[in-house]
């Protein structure tokens, strides 16, 4: 199995095949790493939301290529369902999710960006990314991380 690598990057100078990012339903406007990326690609995903073409939901996912102004060459914006209230066992099936929808696109070289939750420091999130590795990651050759916080974009 491969062992997840730890960045202390920001979302959109995350390397990669791609760069997966949660994005929540009751998070409007967007923050943190997902609100990096959707402002890297000029509002797509803002876009989206207003129009209600996504709306957040768990297991909700948006794919966009790269425009020139990231480091991976797609992104994976993975619905997320309400932040408020997020517990660890939660937050343990998205992080499942995202290796699930990675693995399922062909994505053998993947970043993950997280935003910072009170509940889950570093070791609980490596622990839930190891956890997900074990079922969905069959076919990833590489796997990094990064849970930064992003105060403006």
């Amino acid at each position: 199995m491969i062992r997840p690598e730890h960045l202390v990057l920001p979302a959109d100078s995350l390397p990669g095949e791609s760069v997966v990012a949660l994005y929540f339903s009751d998070q409007k406007p967007l923050s943190g790493p997902v609100a990096l990326l959707d402002w890297r690609l000029d509002g797509q995903l803002t876009k989206m939301l207003l129009e209600g073409q996504v709306l957040g939901r768990a297991g909700e996912h948006v794919l966009m290529q790269n425009n020139g102004k990231l480091k991976a060459d797609w992104v994976i914006f993975v619905g997320g369902g309400k932040w408020q209230g997020l517990c660890r066992e939660t937050h343990a099936a998205l992080v499942r999710h995202m290796l699930s929808v990675t693995r399922q696109a062909g994505i053998k070289n993947v970043s993950l960006a997280f935003l910072p939750h009170e509940e889950i420091d570093g070791d609980i999130l490596l622990k839930q990314i190891n956890d997900a590795l074990a079922v969905e990651g069959a076919g990833i050759d590489t796997c990094r991380y990064s849970c930064e916080a992003v105060t403006s974009v």
